[in-house]
């Protein structure tokens, strides 16, 4: 038997090898493409949960403007259970919840009436929990590269006068 020395790979190693690179790659770029839109997400949601926020304080507002503090139930005898759709400038609930997509005016201020259009819906959900209690939940939701993101907030208004 002769006794030979390798001088190179075999064309299984070579594969083997590329394999492993690939792998090892495309794990990189995975980590890569997840922290580059990280920056991204984190403002949407920062700008979701302002206008959830933003949301609540309105329907207290409406509440507030429009029936005599010391008389919870006429402003509770005319709300109905349902969703709605308000803005910042809102002095009542009239209009129904339609899927309409928030736009963004030239004093940076969302609204339905005019601006930009923006990847943003509100939808605020009123519901009559008992005699003394009003649950108001506002819905945001955003969509990014088809991806549906959804943020909720929750508050209730209640008879405390």
């Amino acid at each position: 038997m002769s006794n030979r020395s390798q001088k190179g790979f075999t064309l299984l190693e070579v594969i083997i090898t590329i394999f492993i690179v690939a792998i090892g790659l495309v794990g990189i770029l995975a980590l890569s493409n997840i922290s580059l839109k990280g920056p991204s997400l984190s403002k949407d949601r920062l700008i979701a949960s302002g206008l959830a926020q933003e949301g609540i304080e309105v329907v207290r507002d409406i509440r507030r403007l429009n029936e005599d503090v010391s008389n919870w139930t006429n402003w509770y005898n005319g709300l109905a259970n349902g969703d709605y759709r308000v803005q910042h400038d809102s002095t009542s609930l009239v209009t129904p919840y339609s899927g309409a997509y928030l736009k963004i005016d030239a004093d940076g201020l969302y609204q339905y009436d005019t601006g930009t259009e923006t990847p943003f819906k509100r939808k605020v959900k009123l519901e009559k929990e008992s005699a003394n209690e009003v649950k108001v939940v506002v819905e945001v939701r955003w969509n990014i590269k088809e991806e549906e993101h959804i943020l909720i907030a929750e508050d209730r208004l209640w008879n405390w006068k």
